[in-house]
């Protein structure tokens, strides 16, 4: 029979969640993050973050991720281009635009995953 709720008899239960949304990136939030997600709970969430940035090459915002108010590093994300990151702890996640013109449409999908 099969368990309902994937529910179990482990002592902890665990949870996976993804999530995507796409945000328009003008060149005038250039240097403000835009929030995309914040953690409200009191689990320790960790999960992969995709930033695909669909903005015209050449032309448009680069996409940069900022994780728990920090700026990731080395992770900026150019029109035409996608990166992910596996990462623990995450409390908030964020898109902040550089440089270009016009705006960039960006999508940002991250899977959330922790133990209750």
């Amino acid at each position: 029979m099969a368990q309902l709720g994937s529910c179990s008899n482990d002592e902890l239960g665990v949870v996976n969640d993804a999530v995507c949304v796409t945000i328009d990136l003008p060149v005038t939030t250039v240097g403000t993050p835009i929030p995309v997600w914040t953690d409200t709970s009191t689990f320790a969430i960790n999960g992969t973050i995709v930033v695909e940035n669909n903005g015209t090459i050449g032309v448009s915002p680069t996409a940069s991720l900022e994780v728990n108010g920090t700026a990731v590093t080395d992770f900026t994300v150019g029109p035409g281009e996608a990166q992910s990151i596996t990462l623990n702890n995450i409390e908030s996640i964020a898109i902040a635009g550089a440089g270009g013109t016009g705006t960039a449409s960006v999508k940002v999908a991250f899977s959330l995953n922790y133990k209750f």
